[in-house]
């Protein structure tokens, strides 16, 4: 019931929502457009508290114009607000207005797994003591297995949207960012909210093959670059490892 009366009052058919109003056809009609107009403002204020980094680089005006077209086309299907917008990414994409702002449907795509991934549910994670007796207790530590949590998200992003994202959550500007440099980010979750860090090809190798079961030494990327102590403070910093264990054969 829900869906279907907010899907008739976003259609431009009528017939179905007017008999349920009282009055005359004239009454009926300013009420119809009153709800609509109301649940239209609701929408739009909702895809903005989802998509606030999207909506400050188009500006209010421009995004509500697009989050109006996105509404008409794509009702809400579940009663759970925070879920709408799933597909607001690719429907941007095929924005013509919004096709100059190449960038603008990976941003919306990066804000919206951050607000599922916070509502996600948090997995307990191994605290900085219990891996060091780990460390200290095991004669390889090169062998260890580091299993990390599953919320964990590793992307690689064609344009630099994860520094951009961080300045603008900052409020700082973005003028030094060159937003055609792809980016490695991660996604992950520590005290109730989703964090994003953005991170080196070296650090992200590092986490696909943790993430994959590979031991400790065979993880470690071959690079000058890479320092395994920074990085594995910055695991355990992120919350990230949920085990250790050791390779058996």
């Amino acid at each position: 019931m829900h869906r279907d009366f907010i899907q008739a009052l976003l259609s431009q058919d009528k017939s179905h929502l007017y008999p349920l109003l009282s009055g005359e056809a004239t009454e009926k009609a300013v009420r119809f457009q009153v709800y609509q107009n109301n649940l239209v403002v609701s929408l739009q204020e909702a895809l903005a508290d989802i998509f606030p980094v999207t909506q400050k680089l188009v500006g209010e005006d421009f995004f509500r114009a697009m989050a109006r077209e996105f509404l008409l086309h794509h009702p809400p299907t579940s009663p759970i607000i925070s879920e709408y917008g799933a597909n607001f990414s690719e429907f941007i994409r095929q924005f013509e207005p919004a096709q100059s702002v190449a960038f603008l449907p990976d941003m919306a795509s990066l804000e919206y797994q951050l607000l599922q991934l916070t509502h996600a549910a948090e997995m307990d994670t191994l605290n900085h003591q219990s891996i060091a007796v780990t460390f200290e207790k095991t004669h390889d530590p090169g062998q260890l297995l580091m299993e990390i949590t599953p919320n964990c998200q590793l992307l690689h992003a064609p344009f630099a949207i994860g520094s951009l994202f961080l300045a603008n959550q900052q409020d700082v500007s973005s003028d030094h960012i060159d937003i055609n440099e792809s980016e490695y980010i991660l996604l992950h979750k520590s005290f109730l909210y989703a964090k994003l860090s953005v991170i080196s090809f070296d650090q992200a190798c590092f986490i696909k093959a943790l993430q994959e079961h590979i031991p400790l030494a065979s993880a470690v990327p071959e690079s000058d670059d890479f320092d395994l102590g920074s990085s594995l403070a910055k695991l355990i910093e992120w919350k990230l490892i949920r085990n250790i264990s050791l390779m058996t054969d």
